[in-house]
């Protein structure tokens, strides 16, 4: 392995496996650990098959790599932008060719999790004659790797020179409003941010939408909007940066702590809207009136104890990763209950509960080097 190989490996797959540790964690623990031992080999067969067989399950397939495809090509790019990894930026001085190759080497790398299914896909695609799908496979992976690694060269390559193409910026009325100012925040410094979370959360939610029928359970879909909201939470620690560097003074004016606290809950209940515009057309198939109220009530409780979290002072990175984790698998659990109004309501309590003792307290941490 040469220098610069291991250099971007050091700086980038691993930041990445370990910044994703939690999440792969439960991917793994939903695709083995709630089988029973006796069914694993059963049940992923089962899976395999309605890949090779269904069309519609082989899109849903597809467009969860893409997702997580774009999901590794977004923290890619975004740690190779940061201070810190300002050396990575003499990689342009490498034949163009050479350093594509080194950042495909690199997002294979991210992608092993999914490759090494995937070679089970193959072995029992051949085996049993699918080689039209199997291709098919092998090409749509192919095309995400070469498409992220020229992106990265692209982008590595080009970076000091003027930007001709920008995503428009998007002005907010009442931006003189504490939820004004988070909303711009958001909508113009973190554009892509809100782009990739509502690509993933909205093509999720149609996918699950488009098959539900009258009768159906509506614990179906509020399974899906715990992993819309998912998505989502990368944004809590975003808007958290942005208080700290910019909004503390706002503790410090005569507005009482549950305006505060409402205003968040304002927030969270707003990035929802496109999710819930969408599933209008559910109503009457898995979906009721009520149902439709209870659904930004749950995920603006489960972002604010989120949020709340991140008000505890000298917090653990790793220690964060765990409550996250641990709190969507209490939520997972209690929505599969059918006690999601119960789930909703503690969230909120308990993030207010959370909010309301830390919230003076907190104080931003600041490392002096």
């Amino acid at each position: 392995m040469n220098a610069i190989l291991k250099v971007l490996i050091q700086s980038l797959v691993i930041p990445f496996y370990k910044n994703h540790a939690g999440l792969l964690f439960f991917v793994f623990f939903i695709m083995f650990g709630i089988i029973e031992s006796t069914q694993v080999k059963l049940y992923h067969e089962s899976l395999i098959y309605g890949t090779l067989t269904s069309g519609i399950f082989l899109i849903v397939v597809l467009i969860v790599w893409l997702l997580y495809s774009v999901k590794a090509l977004h923290f890619l790019l975004k740690t190779s932008t940061e201070d810190s990894y300002l050396f990575l930026h003499n990689i342009a001085v490498l034949p163009a060719r050479l350093s594509f190759w080194h950042f495909f080497i690199i997002v294979f790398l991210t992608f092993i999790p999914v490759f090494v299914y995937t070679l089970i896909i193959y072995s029992i695609g051949i085996r049993n004659s699918f080689y039209e799908v199997v291709v098919l496979i092998f090409l749509f992976q192919l095309a995400l790797w070469f498409l992220s690694a020229w992106i990265l060269n692209y982008t590595a390559r080009t970076r000091h020179k003027p930007v001709f193409i920008t995503l428009p910026s998007l002005s907010l009325p009442f931006q003189q409003t504490l939820l004004g100012m988070y909303g711009a925040y958001l909508f113009k410094e973190e554009k892509p941010a809100i782009f990739l979370s509502k690509v993933c959360s909205i093509v999720l939610i149609y996918l699950v939408k488009e098959t539900l029928e009258v009768g159906d359970d509506f614990r179906f879909l509020a399974i899906t909007w715990m992993f819309a909201m998912l998505s989502h939470t990368f944004l809590i620690q975003k808007i958290k940066v942005f208080e700290d560097q910019y909004l503390t003074w706002t503790r410090n004016l005569p507005v009482a702590r549950t305006q505060t606290f409402l205003m968040y809950l304002q927030l969270y209940a707003f990035l929802m809207i496109p999710e819930m515009l969408l599933l209008t057309g559910s109503i009457g198939k898995g979906l009721n009136p009520l149902q439709m109220i209870l659904l930004p009530l749950l995920s603006s409780g489960f972002l604010l104890s989120i949020h709340s979290y991140l008000f505890k002072r000298n917090r653990d990175p790793d220690q964060f990763v765990t409550y996250l984790f641990w709190l969507f698998i209490g939520c997972f659990m209690v929505v599969l209950s059918e006690l999601v109004w119960v789930l909703a309501n503690v969230l909120i309590a308990t993030s207010f509960k959370l909010y309301w003792t830390r919230y003076y307290r907190y104080e931003r941490s600041v490392t002096i080097s």
